[in-house]
């Protein structure tokens, strides 16, 4: 069967369905709430009294 324009819109058109069908369900069935996260990672934060004003 030939690539033909028609073929590929409607392919992507199909795959768009099935990946907001999975977002819902996956919406569905979260946490009200993302989990707190266990800890902090100091290398990527910053001391307020270290920057520079």
């Amino acid at each position: 069967m030939p690539d033909t324009k028609d073929g590929r819109e409607r392919k992507g058109r199909n795959k768009r369905r099935q990946l907001e069908a999975r977002l819902n369900e996956r919406e569905l069935t979260a946490e009200e709430e993302p989990p707190e996260p266990d800890g902090v990672d100091s290398d990527y934060l910053t001391d307020p009294t270290e920057l520079d004003s």
